[in-house]
């Protein structure tokens, strides 16, 4: 009787597991973003968007809801700081030019760098679920 007894708790925990962990939900996977690296880019951002702010300093991504053109504008302006809103530094915008693209006209990538002037962090757009 209790061999029988222990198979059916460990029957229900394996259940009750399994059920907890449909719930959890461990955030975007890693092709869910796009990493967002010109002004145009920037300026496709709507109301109601969602970002994800991803520090190399702290390691960690958070998700933010962009609430107008004009904030999304804010981030690729050069000179403008953006902080990290899990480790709290802040990272300076700067706009450089690809070293891949070798036309004159050739569009600045928006890089943000820390105090040492390394690339440090970035801004990447969370794909709706369909």
């Amino acid at each position: 009787m209790k061999a029988r007894s222990n198979k059916v708790c460990l029957l229900f925990a394996t259940v009750v597991l399994g059920v907890l962990a449909s719930f959890a939900h461990a955030g975007p996977g890693p092709h869910s973003f796009e990493t967002l690296r010109t002004e145009s880019q920037f300026k496709q951002l709507n109301a109601g968007n969602k970002v994800l702010y991803v520090c190399n300093q702290c390691q960690s991504a958070t998700e933010k809801t962009i609430d107008s053109t004009d904030q999304a504008m804010d981030h690729c302006k050069e000179g403008a700081t953006v902080t990290c809103p899990s480790c709290k530094a802040t990272v300076k915008v700067t706009k450089r030019s690809n070293p891949n693209r070798k036309s004159p006209g050739a569009v600045r990538e928006v890089v943000y760098v820390n105090e040492k002037g390394e690339e440090c962090f970035f801004v990447a757009k969370v794909d709706e679920e369909k």
